[in-house]
């Protein structure tokens, strides 16, 4: 099962289940359930955009976007910027009903391979 882009989500569980990372358009109940439960998962949000969702579009609201912490982080720290990301929600405009969640694991991003550049895996 993937991510349905004309959904709004409203279970938190569907984001980790479904790898709705920066994809999946969150309830605001949802989105705050989401980052409270990130660190659990070893996960820190690192970016969060606000909008409206009406009739199965989101549209974006530039006064709804924050930026969390760059990781690596300890667990003390992605905590604490896990509970300002609820805040920030929680401050949004009341209009607002729908959020994207990006998050990456404490430990950091990936390695990221320069475009172009097919690795072979054994």
């Amino acid at each position: 099962m993937s991510v349905d882009r004309q959904k709004l989500y409203e279970n938190a569980e569907d984001f980790f289940a479904l790898d709705g990372n920066a994809v999946m358009k969150l309830s605001r109940h949802a989105a705050k359930e989401v980052c409270s439960r990130a660190v659990t998962k070893e996960l820190v949000v690192v970016k969060i955009e606000g909008g409206i969702w009406n009739d199965r579009k989101f549209e974006a609201r530039l006064d709804a976007i924050w930026d969390g912490l760059d990781p690596p982080a300890d667990p003390d720290s992605a905590h604490r910027n896990n509970l300002l990301a609820v805040t920030f929600i929680q401050s949004a405009d009341p209009a607002y009903n729908a959020f994207i969640l990006t998050s990456v694991s404490v430990k950091g991003y990936s390695p990221r391979q320069p475009q172009g550049v097919l690795v072979n895996k054994p």
